[in-house]
């Protein structure tokens, strides 16, 4: 009898033991299961990004281009930064609470300190718990607490979502023309797999010399401002410089072989145009003398003055119209002659 009691006994205890197993791995499935949105990252064709006080960063996926910045920058973005935050739509949620039970402002929600939408969806997030640490996002009328690991990209300054590749993806060079030169095929072959360092906005006065670049489809030429060493390459449609640790064009090498002065610059290229951020030129305005423009070893020339004032008030017809005064001409330099050498 005792004997049966104990396998009663056992048995209900293994019961119990397989309905708590069972419980804990349902109860596993569901936190498994919880996240921040329904949104699967691959999913995801356009993005923005707005903080308080800085520039709305705006973002759309292109089926055969890849993802393209719209804002502030008109530019290839990068995939690798954009990789790193799409993961958050599909962000382990630790605990949800209804919004109308918590004080937004408190939490840093209202205002948000950053808003992200993901397509459609707005995500509001705020400050983080005191304990764990664990980020507040709110969607809709609930906040969630997730981990606190998507900050640094949500902070990031809209260059470092700017594509560093100098040409875009499928621009194969084909002709280019600096300051109106052209350049060898092989001069240029190089830029397609030309990376910066890093991208900057375009800010205060640049010079340089101007690079004209036609792809070998056919399609819209770039042009490009490089500074006098080559390495800061400016794209004024962009509004935004690539910089360079050396210059990715091989023309330096063309012309230090050919024994051109550098930076490969040659004596017949005409000089760099200042322009402002705006790509507005401003060019020096020189005057060549006379003298100079004669050739070495000429016979000298007599040169007459212009006429004097009085000979040209001679010659100028009276106005047909009555109030309108003729004006003056302007003050001529007076007539100098040159002496034929014996």
């Amino acid at each position: 009898m005792l004997k049966r009691r104990w396998l009663i006994n056992l048995g209900l205890a293994a019961i119990v033991l397989g309905l708590a197993i069972a419980a804990s791995l349902e109860r596993q499935r569901e936190i498994a299961a919880t996240t921040l949105t329904a949104i699967q990252p691959d999913a995801i064709q356009s993005l923005s990004i707005q903080r308080p006080g800085e520039p709305l960063i705006r973002l759309r996926r292109d089926d055969d281009s890849g993802w393209q910045m719209l804002e502030p920058f008109a530019a290839p973005a990068a995939g690798a930064p954009i990789g790193k935050l799409l993961p958050i739509s599909t962000a382990f949620v630790h605990r949800s609470i209804p919004a109308a039970a918590l004080d937004l402002h408190q939490l840093g929600l209202d205002p948000p300190l950053i808003r992200l939408h993901l397509d459609d969806l707005e995500l509001r997030f705020g400050a983080t718990e005191p304990v764990d640490e664990h980020r507040y996002v709110q969607i809709g009328d609930l906040v969630h607490l997730i981990d606190d690991r998507y900050l640094p990209q949500l902070l990031a300054s809209p260059e470092h979502y700017v594509n560093r590749r100098l040409l875009p993806t499928g621009f194969s060079p084909m002709l280019a023309r600096i300051d109106g030169r052209p350049l060898s095929a092989g001069a240029v072959a190089g830029l397609a797999e030309a990376e910066a360092l890093r991208v900057e906005p375009l800010a205060g006065q640049l010079g340089g010399r101007v690079l004209m670049l036609e792809s070998a489809d056919g399609g819209k030429a770039l042009r490009f401002l490089i500074d006098e060493g080559g390495t800061r390459w400016s794209r004024l449609d962009q509004r935004l410089s690539y910089l360079f640790a050396r210059p990715p064009l091989a023309e330096a090498d063309e012309d230090r072989a050919l024994g051109l002065p550098e930076p490969f610059a040659p004596p017949f290229a005409p000089p760099s145009t200042p322009m402002d951020a705006f790509g507005t030129p401003n060019p020096p305005a020189t005057a060549a003398s006379p003298e100079a423009a004669e050739p070495p070893g000429s016979m000298p020339r007599q040169r007459f003055a212009p006429a004097s004032e009085a000979e040209l008030l001679q010659l100028r017809p009276a106005s047909a119209t009555e109030g309108i005064e003729l004006l003056p001409p302007p003050e001529r330099a007076p007539m100098r002659t040159e002496k034929l050498r014996p």
